[in-house]
């Protein structure tokens, strides 16, 4: 482990894994394809190998946007003119519209609104990704019980 000077980590995950990403610290390996669904309704989102989400820009304007759903592949495209460093005012379900920005929640690179919907690599488990809105950002992150079924070295869904 690396010294780390005075600064005490903040979470017991950072004092052991501290700053890998977490592709790096589970079996997830770059380029997993991923199944999306909708927390609110159970829909899928994946539709034509891309994941679909209803967006609304800042100029109010409604439209699709399909991303990769493929680990750390950023390919994406959307109807709508959205600006690489814009924060979205909105991220919503194409089935059922709920909203899937997580209130109260920032991103931790650059305090954005926060998206949450479900993963999982096949239909058994599905886990809960946190992402931030800003279509240049790359941070996410799940909750410390998903992320502790996500590493587990004999679990069968990964």
């Amino acid at each position: 482990m690396k010294d780390k000077g005075t600064r005490t980590p903040t979470r017991w995950e950072e004092e052991l894994w501290e700053s890998r990403p977490l592709m790096e610290r589970s079996q997830i390996k770059q380029g997993t394809y991923l199944n999306c669904w909708c927390p609110h309704c159970a829909q899928p989102l994946n539709e034509d190998d891309k994941a679909v989400f209803e967006i609304i820009n800042n100029q109010g304007q409604v439209g699709i946007s399909k991303v990769s759903p493929y680990l750390n592949v950023l390919d994406r495209e959307s109807t709508i003119q959205v600006e690489d460093d814009e924060e979205l005012s909105d991220v919503r379900c194409p089935h059922c519209h709920t909203s899937l920005i997580q209130p109260g929640l920032l991103c931790k690179e650059d305090a954005c609104k926060l998206m949450g919907f479900n993963v999982s690599v096949s239909n058994s488990i599905k886990l809960k990704l946190i992402v931030c809105i800003r279509r240049s950002c790359r941070w996410y992150t799940m909750s410390e019980e998903d992320n502790e079924r996500l590493i587990l070295r004999n679990s069968h869904e990964w």
